[in-house]
């Protein structure tokens, strides 16, 4: 395979695409300034757009070069190149806080605020692609990783590369933002389909793509745990939990596998048996046949269980296996002698045992439910000395229970009192299955089918409350951004212009009104919407004396059918056909009259609107520049700045996944699931396991609780096959 050629085939083929719609970006961009200075309400903006139109004219063929130029360039990578993109990709973008102490203006700031968030809604639309893409390029490179910080494709890499070749045309930070927005729409979200080329492209040459991701190893100091799940990290699995349960492809582990894990782990020196875990070890008795252990079992089965415990030890406190046991084996015994067992039983035992330490130590599974789950301890034992293909067998009852009984109970959380009655029930399934001797499977298997039943009826019922209270959320926060929309459009056009009142009047209490239905009808990027805008403006600019006779010659042309369009418009109000034709009736006099050359000034009521004070419409408004802002807010910022991988791993995150949240003020745990994306408000909407809303967070904030570890998104994936592999991985961890 002749590497040097497929990177220039590849470098090539990218070049090409992406030129390619470089060029249209650049085709499309007359058009559309020419039409936002047609539509532009002040000269000093018609002309900003012109002139943007021009030079970007001008300056097209020189910006295409650059681009290019640079493109290929970033294809060079090598070690060197590696770090130094590494180091690059942090200095160009907020996360670094060198950078924050430089930005001098607030246009840095907007435009790399402009580029990360364009960037990170690429990498979460191509999340899969780009990790296939980073796995074939590693191996393509022969480097250590490749990652977004010097992948030439990258959409962060991309927008960077972009965004500097404008900075040298010279044009004004509105029209950057602007181009920033076409080459998002151009280029940016058509990389999906150039990833999936460039996959094609190096599969077709024998580029290989492995599937198993770099762990990293994060280890607590403060982990008080056992051996056995000290280790085996949580955090070595992905942050983000996927809900669908047929993706933890763990596999089955047959018996023998896992009875020759554990004679490795006997196996260890001395010195090393302190990071064992404990270990049930038969006595030094007569042995006892799988079916005398398993009798023996039955026989203590219906027994009282407090019996068996130490003293101090109430009903709901969990047992220790081995302990109890080992208690049972040497009743009837000699002093200081107990029952022996076969050693495959023996390996039962503490497999059986070990996998009930993981369930205990999962931080998915609320505490309450831990309890539950551990008194099937016992009955999962005897199912297991009975058939040792239990620990392969995907398919059991028993495994099915447990992961179900994890499943409809991950929304439980503290302050649940709705609880209470789900747990009273499972409480009384377990209670039969620990009270049966015979034929343990069958009682699995009706608790099951019972298990499921009661929570399909619920789940309907939730399913139904969620899906309204998003579609609630979703219409209130599209009513709330309407409302702003609608106010800043109007003070965009009136601000600072001196107006008849009955203008004035008319526009913030009738025509705020046409703006918002339409805003919530049909949207900002409607034709309605440009057209009721163009429609108060025009009337905004009838009602202004206009002497020279080109102005007077507009004036007709727009008044003729000005009122035509402004009564059409009332009909989505709440106005009767005769209060709009009173309406229109009155600023058709009044507009006469004010164009009527004779007309006296002093016979109108005039006002100047000036754009209030409300915090809504102020969040609207750019941010301070960096000099402007004051020590407090600069470190705000700064800290903002720390959060875009937050935001980007916010975003990636499906509707469906469980979260458990910790409130600032009282530490309470709240379990939540992620119900909606509101693209209209930029939030998140999470409800309980009831489908009520639970919380509804602006999608910075989410991302604020990720970084600061208030927000944890939970595993709902089946909890036998998860706590089985862990004793698997972890028994491999402490054995060479």
């Amino acid at each position: 395979m002749n590497k040097a050629a497929i990177i220039t085939q590849l470098e090539k083929q990218c070049s090409q695409t992406l030129l390619t719609l470089l060029d249209d970006m650049f085709a499309s961009c007359d058009d559309l300034f020419f039409d936002m200075a047609s539509r532009a309400t002040t000269n000093a903006e018609q002309n900003l757009y012109f002139e943007s139109m021009r030079e970007i004219r001008v300056k097209a063929r020189a910006a295409r070069t650059d681009y290019e130029r640079d493109l290929i360039k970033g294809f060079q990578l090598n070690t060197a190149q590696n770090n130094s993109a590494a180091q690059n990709g942090s200095s160009n973008t907020l996360t670094s806080n060198n950078v924050a102490m430089e930005l001098v203006d607030k246009e840095d700031v907007e435009q790399d605020v402009a580029i990360t968030n364009m960037s990170t809604r690429a990498r979460a639309v191509s999340k899969q692609r780009l990790f296939e893409l980073h796995a074939r390029l590693q191996n393509l490179y022969d480097i250590a990783e490749v990652n977004k910080n010097n992948n030439p494709l990258d959409p962060g890499t991309l927008s960077e590369l972009f965004s500097n070749v404008i900075q040298n045309m010279g044009i004004d930070i509105k029209a950057r933002i602007i181009l920033l927005k076409q080459y998002e729409r151009y280029i940016i979200n058509r990389l999906p389909e150039l990833y999936k080329n460039t996959c094609k492209l190096l599969e077709d040459k024998g580029v290989s793509f492995s599937e198993q991701r770099k762990i990293k190893q994060h280890r607590s100091d403060s982990n008080k745990s056992s051996p056995l799940t000290q280790a085996f990290n949580e955090e070595e699995l992905p942050l983000l939990a996927d809900n669908a349960e047929a993706s933890y492809r763990y596999g089955a582990s047959p018996f023998d596998e896992l009875s020759q894990l554990l004679s490795n782990l006997r196996s260890l020196p001395v010195q090393q048996q302190a990071n064992q875990p404990s270990l049930f070890s038969s006595g030094n008795g007569p042995a006892l046949q799988n079916n005398e252990l398993i009798n023996l079992l039955n026989h203590h089965i219906s027994s009282d269980a407090a019996s068996t415990m130490p003293a101090g030890q109430d009903a709901n406190t969990v047992v220790d296996l081995r302990a109890y046991i080992g208690q049972l084996l040497a009743r009837g015994m000699p002093k200081g002698q107990t029952h022996a067992v076969q050693q495959v039983d023996e390996d039962v035992i503490n497999l059986v045992a070990m996998f009930f330490d993981f369930v205990l130590d999962d931080k998915n599974i609320p505490d309450n439910i831990k309890a539950v789950v551990s008194r099937l301890q016992m009955p999962i034992l005897k199912i297991a000395l009975k058939d040792k293909r239990f620990f392969s067998d995907t398919e059991h009852s028993a495994r099915n229970f447990i992961n179900e009984i994890a499943r409809i109970s991950i929304g439980i959380d503290e302050n649940d009192p709705q609880a209470e009655a789900l747990l009273t029930q499972i409480e009384q399934w377990v209670h039969e299955i620990q009270n049966t001797t015979d034929n343990v499977e069958a009682t699995f298997t009706e608790s099951l089918k019972s298990l499921k039943a009661y929570h399909q009826k619920n789940e309907k019922r939730a399913d139904l409350v969620q899906k309204r209270t998003s579609e609630a959320a979703e219409g209130q926060a599209k009513r709330q951004v309407a409302t702003l929309r609608s106010q800043q459009a109007i003070q965009d056009a009136m601000d600072g212009k001196s107006l008849a009142a009955l203008v004035s009047e008319f526009i913030v209490k009738q025509w705020q009104q046409v703006l918002y239905v339409t805003f919530v009808k049909e949207g900002e990027e409607s034709q309605t919407w440009l057209s009721h805008l163009q429609t108060m403006q025009d009337l905004i600019w009838c009602s202004q004396q206009h002497q020279d006779e080109k102005s007077q010659q507009r004036y007709k042309r727009i008044v003729e059918n000005l009122f035509v369009r402004l009564a059409s418009a009332l009909q989505q109000t709440t106005l009767n056909n005769a209060q709009i034709s009173e309406q229109t009736d009155q600023l058709k006099t009044l507009i006469e009259k004010i164009a009527n050359p004779e007309t006296d000034p002093a016979d109108i009521v005039i006002e100047t609107f000036q754009a209030n004070s409300d915090e809504a419409l102020q969040s609207l408004q750019q941010q301070k520049s960096w000099r402007e802002m004051t020590a407090l807010e600069r470190q705000k910022v700064q800290f903002q700045a720390l959060t875009y991988d937050f935001i980007e791993q916010a975003d990636a995150i499906s509707l469906g996944t469980w979260l458990e949240f910790k409130t600032s003020g009282n530490g309470a745990i709240m379990r939540c699931k992620l119900a909606a994306k509101l693209a209209s408000s930029d939030s998140y909407v999470f409800v309980n396991r009831l489908g009520f809303k639970a919380i509804e967070k602006p999608r910075k904030e989410f991302a604020f609780d990720l970084q600061r570890k208030r927000a944890r998104l939970l595993r709902s994936g089946p909890l036998f096959e998860r706590s089985l592999h862990k004793v698997v991985s972890s028994l491999k961890n402490l054995t060479p």
